[in-house]
């Protein structure tokens, strides 16, 4: 069907300017869909060339009495005012407009491009999410986003409410941890799973304190967030101290405010409490999330060994030529969440110093994801070469510390 044809056709079901034009939508550049429809009512011999201002006559804007769109347009300063007020709680810089018809609105267009086709049609939703949304951008001052803005709000003309995406703000930082016993991340008591009960004093908690809530709490509170996620480049264990500045992305949901003072933020996190030092904060995207969880850093620690027994100086020696690949089955104290496998890792050096009788300083680098507990003890024979294996007696790493992360 050539475009007189389908005009001739559409023309047919009386329908406005503006859902006449929206079938020629793609047609003509600069011209606001009723004056497509304006066109293809008067021009005779409409051709694709058809559609430029001078053919432009007696528009009319108006949709009252049409079958398609039912005075769906007729409000368009309305919608924008209840998309304001929606608006009105949050700090907004880029705006994503959606919209949900009326399931009659839909079930006429989807007949009409049936009978038509719509080879030159732009969708009822997709003008109404344009006009709205421009107006919106135009009073709050703010931008239009189609990848990832700080608000999609969706107008839902099948339920008359305004409903709102709020994108999550995210910050990327760097943090020490100077204090044993805290976790990176919060801990929930597995008995309750978060709900309180006598087992953890009713706190939800195994661990009352993590590296994520000394850094989350004075986020939440000057962004106005419900709640926040911690993804952290790696972790530390419990009782390790980290002096090798981790990097970590810290996501806040539902924020109402997006411009907060983040030099103020780092400040008052690092002087109120010496458990945990904050480095480099500054906002962040989406895309840095994965980009640190996936780093596979080799990182240098000191361990504080006791041995069971007295040290050979063949033993010593053992223990310093301790490098390259080794092998190591999933230990023991994490086999209840982690596969039983067997991984390779490289020891890229390792140094030791017997401090007194019993008892050595261990430095070793390491590839990412190397049990250095592990490394130490041997783990049962799970970990080979091993810092135990070389001494023949046991070896307990007793403190740990990440002195680097590369």
């Amino acid at each position: 069907m050539d475009l007189r044809e389908k005009r001739d056709g559409l023309l047919g079901l009386d329908l406005c300017d503006r859902c006449l034009g929206r079938q020629f939508a793609m047609l003509g550049h600069g011209l606001e869909n009723y004056e497509r429809g304006a066109i293809a009512r008067t021009v005779d011999d409409l051709d694709e060339d058809s559609f430029v201002d001078r053919n432009v006559a007696d528009p009319d804007p108006s949709g009252e009495s049409c079958p398609f769109c039912q005075g769906l347009f007729e409000d368009v300063e309305g919608y924008v005012e209840r998309v304001v007020r929606a608006l009105e709680p949050y700090e907004i810089r880029t705006l994503l407009m959606g919209t949900r018809l009326p399931d009659d609105v839909v079930e006429v267009e989807e007949r009409i491009w049936g009978d038509y086709g719509n080879e030159f049609a732009e969708p009822t939703k997709t003008e109404l999410n344009r006009l709205v949304g421009r107006e919106v951008q135009t009073r709050l001052g703010i931008e239009g986003d189609f990848e990832r803005p700080d608000i999609n709000a969706i107008l839902d003309l099948k339920e008359d409410r305004v409903e709102l995406r709020v994108n999550s703000s995210l910050y990327h930082g760097r943090y020490n941890k100077y204090a044993r016993g805290i976790p990176q991340t919060i801990w929930y008591c597995k008995e309750c799973r978060g709900s309180g009960c006598e087992e953890c004093g009713y706190t939800g908690k195994k661990y009352q304190e993590s590296v994520q809530e000394i850094i989350q709490k004075p986020f939440l509170e000057e962004a106005d967030a419900e709640d926040a996620t911690f993804h952290g480049a790696g972790r530390e264990d419990i009782d390790a101290r980290c002096f090798g500045r981790r990097e970590f992305v810290l996501e806040l949901h539902h924020p109402k405010k997006r411009e907060i003072d983040l030099d103020r933020i780092q400040r008052e996190i690092n002087e109120d409490q010496s458990k945990v030092e904050l480095f480099s904060i500054k906002q962040t995207g989406k895309d840095k999330v994965e980009e640190v969880k996936q780093k596979r850093a080799d990182k240098t620690y000191r361990a504080l060994v006791k041995l069971s027994g007295d040290i050979s100086e063949d033993g010593m020696q053992g223990v310093k030529e301790i490098q390259g690949t080794v092998r190591q089955r999933t230990p023991n104290r994490v086999a209840h969440r982690r596969a039983d496998m067997v991984r390779e890792r490289e020891v890229r050096w390792i140094r030791v110093e017997e401090v007194c009788r019993g008892v050595l300083e261990i430095s070793v680098r390491a590839e990412a994801g190397t049990y250095i507990k592990e490394l130490i003890s041997g783990d049962e024979g799970r970990t080979n070469p091993s810092v135990a294996g070389k001494l023949g007696c046991q070896a307990k790493c007793e403190k740990l510390d990440v002195l680097d992360i590369d």
